[in-house]
């Protein structure tokens, strides 16, 4: 009976062993890669524009013909960016300076000058790596 007594205590010490010993473990590993914080990732790009010039970006910009910004999902306002076209391999630098909604498999969507540099808004889509600047 008496060692019944101590399974509560013993389980007790050995849940927080545990829990201690995972988190040591987890601390001194790197974070898995996402959107928000790995250097590059690959996705589709999509892109906006002319039905949209003259409209307030999330930033506050107002969105112009020719401009080589875009919107992302998460990425901080203001962060710039290289969007690599994979299969041709061209790529431009943007700025972020919009939001996007979320829509699965799409990392980006290019204002119109951008998508326009990388041969992107014939097709509508392409397929990209995204790379965030230092």
């Amino acid at each position: 009976m008496r060692n019944l007594l101590r399974l509560p205590a013993l389980a007790a010490v050995l849940i927080t062993l545990g829990v201690s010993g995972c988190a040591s473990d987890q601390s001194s590993s790197k974070p898995a890669p996402t959107a928000e914080t790995a250097n590059a990732t690959e996705g589709r790009a999509t892109w906006y524009g002319p039905g949209l010039y003259g409209n307030k970006t999330a930033s506050g910009e107002v969105l112009k013909e020719g401009t080589m910004t875009a919107a992302h999902s998460s990425l901080p306002l203001g962060t710039e960016v290289k969007v690599t076209r994979l299969d041709t391999d061209e790529s431009v630098t943007v700025v972020i300076n919009d939001r996007k909604p979320y829509k699965e498999g799409t990392v980006i969507d290019l204002a119109h000058g951008a998508a326009d540099a990388l041969d992107i808004d014939d097709d509508g889509t392409a397929n990209v790596s995204i790379e965030v600047m230092d």
